[in-house]
């Protein structure tokens, strides 16, 4: 093999590894995905929305807009609300298995938030509390916001 044939071999196969494009696993889905929630017919599933008020970098508040959705584990729609929110106003969606269960029996809920195509940052949670105290039993958040990504959206637009 020629000292020119070498060396062209090692410059393509350097070119190469500097330009392969690396893939990597995103563990939260988008939209964020609470998973199945179990109540009993005493407890009241709320899901939460607030809408983020404050500039990250360069990048202003903006309105967010979305629906909020309760899914059985058949898929059927059990309740939903469509919003539109000001940065830092939160609104929320209830749903009580009081009438559809036995007493004692548990209800699989699938709680969602689905942001609209144009919806700023937005913040949902979960909780599940005793509908006749009021106490909170259960409190989920799906992640904890990425402002790394508000930093890449910042960028971009410009």
């Amino acid at each position: 093999m020629t000292l020119v044939r070498r060396i062209s071999l090692i410059a393509a196969a350097a070119f190469s590894a500097v330009t392969t494009t690396v893939m990597a696993f995103n563990p939260q889905p988008d939209p964020p995905g609470f998973g199945i929630v179990s109540i009993t017919p005493d407890q009241t599933i709320r899901i939460n929305v607030v809408c983020f008020p404050h500039q990250v970098l360069d990048v202003p508040p903006g309105p967010c807009s979305g629906e909020l959705i309760f899914h059985d584990m058949a898929g059927n729609v059990l309740g939903s609300a469509r919003v539109r929110l000001a940065p830092g106003e939160a609104t929320f969606l209830d749903f009580t298995a009081a009438t559809r269960t036995e007493v004692g029996s548990r209800v699989g809920i699938d709680p969602c938030w689905i942001p609209g195509p144009d919806s700023g940052r937005a913040l949902p949670t979960v909780e599940v509390f005793d509908t006749a105290t009021g106490a909170t039993t259960l409190f989920v958040n799906p992640v904890t916001p990425r402002m790394s990504l508000i930093r890449l959206e910042s960028r971009e637009r410009r």
